[in-house]
């Protein structure tokens, strides 16, 4: 009796031991992970375009002078190559703030008048191919809700500094001497820069804990200025971008 006991003391022992020392070797491990930094940087690339009431515009600001009549406006109905960079700082894992760079390529307009002058056809052609470019620093609030270990959803809303250019060509038809011809110009806007409300919507996948992929929309809403026949009235417009890319976290 007295050695089985004797062996049961034994054991609490080395059962109290294998606790202890497991407790000091994962403890040990815990003290030598290096904890995650709050910062990340991403980038992605994708296809820009724009909305807006623009051939509203055009017809609103009436005819530039007498002899003029509005006869068509739009915008261009394509995409544009664009992209971003960013960086940003982790309060939580719900919550940070980023800072990014966005080009939103360059979007074409086009308008018509017809023009009505001595020696000219009835509604001769006046028309006006407008490029506007995009692109400026956002600063931005953003939330992620995970969806599971992999997967999250994330909503971001804050400012865009935009900085807008825009050039146009002019087909203007002439008759000086009773021959009609087309006298081709070029004008380029003053740059124009703006502070908007920017917002977007997006997902990521988390391939390890360094890496994820994204896929983000963001849009800046009102930029430029309503068409008037001013240098910096060359029309307000809403740019959006849908872009893929990844994003790494140190």
């Amino acid at each position: 009796m007295k050695a089985i006991h004797k062996l049961t003391n034994n054991s609490r022992f080395l059962l109290r031991s294998t606790v202890v020392i497991a407790g000091l070797a994962g403890a040990s491990f815990a003290f030598a992970q290096p904890a995650q930094s709050p910062f990340y940087v991403g980038g992605s690339l994708g296809a820009s375009s724009t909305d807006g009431n623009y051939a509203s515009q055009v017809q609103a600001a009436g005819a530039p002078s007498s002899g003029y009549t509005f006869n068509s406006a739009e915008r261009s109905g394509g995409s544009e190559f664009a992209g971003r960079i960013y960086a940003g700082y982790r309060v939580n894992p719900m919550f940070a703030f980023e800072l990014g760079y966005t080009n939103f390529g360059s979007h074409d307009v086009r308008y018509q008048l017809n023009k009505n002058a001595q020696f000219l056809p009835l509604n001769s052609a006046y028309v006006v191919n407008g490029h506007n470019k995009l692109d400026g620093i956002t600063l931005d609030v953003v939330g992620t809700l995970p969806i599971n270990s992999l997967f999250s959803m994330n909503a971001r809303a804050g400012v865009m500094s935009t900085n807008l250019r825009y050039n146009e060509n002019v087909s203007n038809p002439v008759a000086p001497d009773g021959a009609v011809s087309i006298a081709s110009s070029t004008f380029s806007a003053p740059k124009e820069r703006q502070t908007r409300f920017h917002w977007g919507l997006g997902t990521s996948y988390q391939l390890n804990p360094k890496l994820a992929l994204t896929l983000d929309y963001q849009r800046v809403q009102g930029v430029g200025n309503t068409f008037t026949w001013t240098d910096s009235g060359n029309g307000k417009l809403n740019y959006n971008l849908i872009s893929a890319g990844a994003r790494f976290s140190f």
